[in-house]
């Protein structure tokens, strides 16, 4: 009796109870959701509020115990470790979400936890690593038809590109995100796009570009205080480029208010950054090393080694200009290495190897799957010939009960007739079948030749590009050995011999002060002229060594300034008034160049011209001619007192050459004018004209 009421109660008791953990599960389930839409509204501008949310969600999604609200909180945390600029929590997390996700075999999140650890393998300097995971969530999302974060996974595979430096390609991939955000009519997402597009465009200096698409930014009405920032901090490096420093400031600042705001560490290093090279371009090295310390400090404490690298040069620039050779030894040789982590031998392979891997991968699932279908195919082609056989039996033991039954009624005979019918119907459907099948069995064939030939391909473009490899890294080596030394080279003879030589000028000067024989003071003033040009090769030594390392900076050009200012410095180190120099311009020319460069050539090639002269000849004017044409600007440079011989056309370029001995020089005026007009992608020639010298120099419209 006892066991029947207590059987009774638990009938009436125990669905009330299921259904209230039910209700309170929906909930919780409910909670959780609310709490992740939060962590993503806010996570661009209050990372701290958010981090809050998504860890109170993963707290309540492991009391659930549901496996899949579980993974999406784990992305959440290490999407605002993101923001945060906290690179190796963000790996932690997402790994964990990732396990969880491939567990369940769920490809939405397991794309959007990838998307996340190509983000921060990029903000890392992981470039391989980076593009694996960000082509695969791609890949994913193509294949599960989803528009959600497709504009942000395009971005992200262009970001690699970008730090990779190839610009054209990641332009490609933000366009592509760009079109499709405007088609979502997403103004976050828009902003993103134009950004990073504009980035490229300052990446390759094309201001003007990188200009209209920041203030197609700026235009954009959106409480995204991340991604203004980046706007920001984009029109200031246009404006600093440009050397308009206190509008570069003003932007600067703002982008770092901003950063501050939402605590975004690796923007905040960035923009310190900026701030470092501002100061060093107005050589205020001090502020300079004071904001480059505080941009390392925290990309350290980020492990962003892309910062990294870029603080390591600029820290080596800044030492060299103030004299601490070490210390700028020390950066260089730094930065050598991070570049070695950062672009090693074996990138470029990688690189395309994950692309054929990814690429592999999905022909191996595409063969997968058609052999599925073939095999069910074969089980239905099976079952029909079963069947098939099942009716050949019905058929045989029908004929064989109608010879027996041979005075079976008319109705029993129209049925077999449609037995017979029925018959050479389904002998027809077998011989479709097995013609079917047989091109099946051909199909399988060809498939099977295609991946042998696909296979054998790929060994022959692994073997090629394993080659290639290695004859660059020895070639890269070889070259980077040879800048070394000879900069090294340079600077230590340069360091050697200039103390020695300014004891011996301030001897001679002395010397010229004491005595007052005229004999020796004649040698002394020898002796100080000769002193005085080796200084002055010293110097054009350091110049041609300056010359590779020199950062192109273009500007609109006054060549009327320059040409002047160089004949005012050749009078006055030649001591020779009488040097005459004039030049024909074309009307209304403009032309955008390094005006560094450009002052080389014209002063160390009108130097060249004069002492080429016959010392015995009447002084006569040099013509310079300046005239632009659709795709380069000509020069020529002509002097009617004198001409080269044949055998001096070819080496007068070159340094020590015999030629330039007989003009009382060591060739470094003409070889600086040539390293010059190479660095800014012309060419120069000594032209065979009788009786008189004549330079032409081509130099491309940029």
């Amino acid at each position: 009796m006892r066991f029947l009421l207590i059987f009774f109660l638990a009938l009436v008791f125990l669905p009330v109870v299921g259904q209230k953990d039910v209700s309170d599960s929906v909930s919780l389930k409910e909670e959780i959701q609310h709490l992740n839409q939060k962590t993503v509204s806010i996570w661009l501008n209050f990372p701290d509020s958010a981090m809050n949310y998504a860890r109170l969600a993963y707290q309540k999604a492991k009391k659930l115990d549901d496996p899949k609200l579980l993974s999406s909180s784990l992305r959440l945390i290490g999407g605002v470790h993101y923001y945060k600029g906290n690179y190796d929590s963000v790996i932690h997390y997402s790994n964990l979400s990732l396990k969880i996700a491939q567990e369940l075999q769920d490809s939405v999140l397991m794309n959007n936890v990838l998307n996340n650890l190509g983000l921060a393998h990029n903000n890392m300097g992981s470039y391989q690593n980076a593009l694996e995971y960000l082509l695969r969530s791609l890949n994913l999302k193509k294949a599960l038809k989803q528009e959600y974060g497709l504009v942000l996974n395009t971005n992200n595979i262009g970001l690699v590109y970008q730090n990779l430096k190839d610009y054209g390609t990641a332009r490609e991939y933000f366009l592509e995100a760009l079109d499709i955000a405007e088609r979502q009519k997403d103004n976050n997402l828009i902003l993103y796009s134009q950004n990073n597009a504009g980035f490229t465009y300052l990446s390759q200096n094309n201001l003007e570009q990188a200009e209209n698409y920041f203030r197609r930014s700026m235009a954009i009405d959106v409480d995204n205080k991340n991604w203004k920032a980046v706007t920001f901090s984009g029109m200031g490096q246009v404006y600093q480029l440009r050397g308009q420093f206190k509008d570069s400031r003003v932007y600067f600042d703002k982008a770092l208010e901003l950063r501050h705001e939402i605590g975004d560490k690796r923007g905040i290093s960035e923009i310190y950054y900026m701030l470092s090279n501002e100061n060093y371009l107005n050589q205020n090295y001090d502020s300079a090393l004071f904001h480059l310390n505080h941009s390392q400090k925290i990309a350290e404490e980020i492990s962003a080694k892309d910062r990294i690298f870029d603080n390591y040069e600029l820290f080596a620039k800044i030492y060299h200009d103030v004299g601490s050779i070490d210390n700028a030894f020390f950066y260089q040789d730094s930065l050598l290495r991070l570049r070695d982590v950062l672009f090693n031998e074996n990138m470029a392979r990688n690189l395309a190897g994950i692309q054929l891997k990814i690429q592999e991968e999905e022909n191996q699932r595409a063969l997968s799957l058609k052999e599925e279908e073939l095999e069910r195919e074969r089980q239905f082609v099976i079952f029909l010939i079963v069947v098939i056989v099942l009716i050949l039996i019905t058929v045989v033991i029908t004929l064989y009960q109608v010879r027996i039954n041979k005075k079976k009624n008319k109705a029993l005979n129209l049925r077999n007739q449609e037995i017979s019918q029925q018959k050479v119907e389904i002998e027809v459907q077998k011989e479709t079948l097995l013609e079917k099948n047989a091109q099946l069995e051909t199909a399988q064939r060809t498939i099977k030749n295609q991946n042998d030939q696909l296979e054998k391909y790929n060994r022959q473009l692994k073997t090629a590009v394993d080659e290639q490899s290695d004859q660059l890294k020895e070639r890269n080596d070889q070259l980077m050995l040879a800048n070394l030394e000879l900069d090294n080279f340079i600077y230590k003879s340069s360091h050697d011999i200039k103390g020695p030589l300014a004891t011996l000028l301030g001897m001679c000067n002395v010397a010229l002060l004491d005595v007052e024989e005229d004999k020796a003071r004649n040698y002394f003033e020898m002796l100080n002229e000769t002193a005085l040009g080796l200084n002055s090769i010293l110097a054009r030594l350091k110049t041609v060594s300056d010359i590779s390392s020199l950062d192109l900076k273009f500007r609109e050009i006054n060549f009327s300034k320059i040409i002047e200012e160089c004949v005012e410095q050749n009078r006055k180190i030649e001591g020779d008034e009488s040097i005459s120099v004039k030049y024909k311009i074309d009307h209304d020319l403009s032309f955008v160049s390094d005006p560094t460069l450009l002052d080389l050539i014209f002063f160390n090639i009108i130097q060249s011209v004069i002492k080429m002269r016959d010392t015995d000849m009447d002084s006569h004017d040099i013509l310079i001619t300046l005239k632009k044409n659709k795709f380069e600007l000509d020069v020529d440079i002509m002097d009617h007192e004198s001409g080269p011989k044949n055998k001096e056309l070819g080496d007068v370029f070159k340094l020590f050459a015999k030629s330039a001995l007989h003009h009382r020089t060591l060739g470094l005026g003409l070889y600086i004018v040539k390293q010059s007009v190479i660095k800014l992608g012309g060419s120069i020639v000594l032209l065979d004209d009788e009786n008189h010298t004549h330079f032409k120099i081509k130099l491309p419209i940029t």
